[in-house]
């Protein structure tokens, strides 16, 4: 299995993962948290940011980084990177709290089933982070999962 459908794949789990969970975004409603494959898309408007299109927020990217293929016999190893921002403007500034809160549910997904689809497997160490830099009221956080993808068997044994 390819990392493009990995990420599709596992960007199909983070929205199963979530269903029925809510928070605000940038136009105050409560909405569902967006997943994306490899980045965020445009958003359509002028220059002063008027857009039809309600904003991103929150969301979760899925994004493959890197690949290694160690040698012939081995599976494809695939790190995967979870952007994760959320928007809270609330004065006691906890936008913290929903980004590990979403850490720690995809986290006990791969803890209880570490298969995806029965394609990929999650391979320790899984690795997550807080942003350092001050972006009231977006909050960011990412975690880094690293998946093992089946190797392609040489066709001739002669090759």
């Amino acid at each position: 299995m390819t990392p493009d459908i990995l990420e599709a794949t596992l960007a199909a789990e983070i929205t199963t993962i979530f269903t029925g969970y809510t928070l605000k975004n940038s136009d105050e409603a409560a909405v569902a948290l967006n997943v994306f494959v490899h980045d965020i898309p445009v958003i359509q408007g002028d220059d002063e940011g008027d857009s039809e299109a309600p904003p991103p927020e929150p969301y979760i990217v899925v994004k493959a980084t890197s690949g290694n293929i160690a040698s012939e016999d081995d599976p494809q190893a695939v790190t995967v990177v979870l952007v994760i921002c959320v928007f809270d403007d609330a004065n006691e500034r906890q936008g913290h709290k929903d980004i590990l809160h979403i850490i720690q549910k995809v986290y006990e997904r791969f803890a209880k089933n570490p298969v995806l689809a029965g394609k990929f497997v999650l391979k320790y160490p899984i690795d997550w982070v807080l942003q350092d830099e001050d972006t009231y009221p977006y909050y960011f956080g990412g975690m880094q999962l690293l998946f093992e993808c089946h190797a392609i068997k040489k066709e001739d044994p002669l090759a």
